[in-house]
């Protein structure tokens, strides 16, 4: 299970871990957009609205919970770079408390709720050729998700945990056997049963707690690669603390950037049904465009903390410089294509021309963002393992409420406005955040300053 990140070549190494990360990226997409697929061909309008904004308004009350673990995952990095196995353990031990309480608290938060933010956000309360409401599968969509959040909590913090410590091949194991459940289940209950959003929600909940029982059993079995006992689960000041100061910014961040996009639901649902269900789907057609830039990230993390760790700051900048390179290889092409033909993209997707002409219009200013987020994730990654992950809270805010939302806003407000214009602020807004991490760097890590920073500390 032990994989060192700080040594090898440096774009060997990079390709090596990302790639297992990004066929897992991929497959655990796959998961909302086969619901997607098999809503748009097999449900209703109202159950494809509703899964869309009822998993929009989940990721938004727990956000700001599982940041608290990802600032866990950084401080397991560095110690696991600087081969402190002591701190490694207790940070370990640590985590999985928070998770626990994670788990607890998104659950009473979804449920408390929920039903309060589908009716803030204006989900669309029209009645179907089904008799269906998108308020009504939007809600029971999220109960079903509340109940089942401690498997996708558990899940989640092990496949991470696994990450940090170098070894991202054995979350792509768990999360295939996931998803090959997810679809066989799916096409059950949406297609055989006709139970919609309903059906997708149990799918999604039963192959999540298949995938945590099997990822508890194989770390019992292959353990981890430095000591860790039940002893170890127990709070420890000092490295709680820094979970805390590190995943706080990250939590606010992640809570503040989902929130912008709650704002653009909102403003889409006032354009009827079927903006909201091309949204919906958009999503998903969007987060698998963005996947190779996501998995870049992602990874650049666990390199960066480690190398941090190790002494080797600059090992860890030049693995972000060739995320770049690998993200943008994939990401100029992706801008070409559905900038023009997004209506080919989309067609693929649903069979509703409705949906297609309207969400082929969102899909265009979107394309835009592909080639800007290949630099911003692949430079928040890098951010967030070197532990500067205040600031990363910082440009992401600033970026979604003094652009996305006040230029979306504005621009949904003209004369025969569609979903394009609405669109418009997402690239904006992602232009803003590359030029103040550009600004950031050159400040306060160009220099010789990158060498000195360091967030881990020994608490053994």
């Amino acid at each position: 299970m032990r994989s060192s990140l700080t040594e090898g070549k440096v774009g060997v190494t990079l390709i090596k871990f990302t790639l297992p990360f990004l066929l897992a990226s991929i497959i655990q997409m796959a998961y909302g957009a086969v619901d997607v697929l098999m809503l748009s061909w097999y449900a209703s309008p109202s159950s494809l609205a509703g899964v869309g904004n009822g998993s929009t308004l989940i990721a938004s009350l727990t956000s700001v919970l599982f940041g608290f673990t990802n600032g866990g995952m950084i401080l397991l990095g560095q110690y696991f770079g600087a081969k402190q196995e002591g701190n490694s353990a207790k940070t370990v031990g640590n985590i999985i408390l928070l998770q626990a309480g994670v788990a607890i608290l998104g659950a009473a938060l979804i449920l408390s709720l929920g039903r309060l933010t589908i009716s803030i956000t204006k989900v669309p309360g029209e009645i179907d050729e089904k008799g269906l409401t998108a308020i009504n599968e939007a809600w029971k969509y999220m109960q079903i998700c509340a109940l089942g959040l401690v498997f996708q909590a558990g899940f989640n913090t092990i496949s991470s945990m696994l990450r940090a410590l170098g070894d991202s091949r054995t979350p792509l194991v768990f999360v295939s056997i996931a998803c090959v459940v997810h679809i066989i289940l799916g096409l059950a209950l949406i297609r055989g049963f006709d139970m919609g959003a309903s059906g997708a929600a149990l799918a999604t909940v039963i192959s999540q707690a298949l995938s945590f029982v099997i990822s508890v059993l194989y770390i019992r079995r292959k353990s981890l690669p430095f000591k860790f006992t039940r002893h170890d689960i127990k709070p420890d000041k000092i490295i709680l603390k820094t979970i805390f100061r590190l995943g706080i910014p990250i939590s606010l961040q992640t809570m503040l950037s989902s929130l912008s996009f709650l704002v653009i639901a909102t403003i889409i649902n006032n354009m009827g049904l079927y903006a909201s269900s091309a949204n919906g789907l958009i999503n998903s057609v969007i987060n698998f465009y963005m996947i190779i830039p996501f998995a870049f990230g992602s990874s650049l993390s666990a390199v960066s903390a480690q190398n941090l760790g190790a002494g080797k700051p600059r090992r860890a900048l030049e693995s972000t410089r060739l995320g770049v390179v690998f993200s943008l290889a994939v990401a100029i092409p992706c801008t070409i294509a559905a900038s023009f033909f997004p209506t080919r993209i989309i067609s693929l997707f649903s069979p509703n021309e409705n949906v297609v002409k309207v969400a082929a219009e969102y899909l265009i200013p979107f394309s835009w963002d592909f080639t800007l987020v290949g630099f911003i994730f692949c430079i928040n990654g890098f951010f967030n393992g070197c532990g500067i992950t205040t600031f990363v809270a910082i440009h992401e805010t600033v970026a979604a409420f003094a652009v996305r939302i006040p230029l979306s806003w504005a621009l949904s407000l003209l004369p025969g406005a569609t979903l394009f214009h609405v669109g418009v602020g997402t690239p904006a807004a992602s232009l803003v955040s590359l030029l103040m991490c550009v600004i950031y760097y050159k400040v306060k890590l160009s220099g010789g300053k990158l060498e000195r920073l360091k967030i881990a500390s020994d608490t053994a």
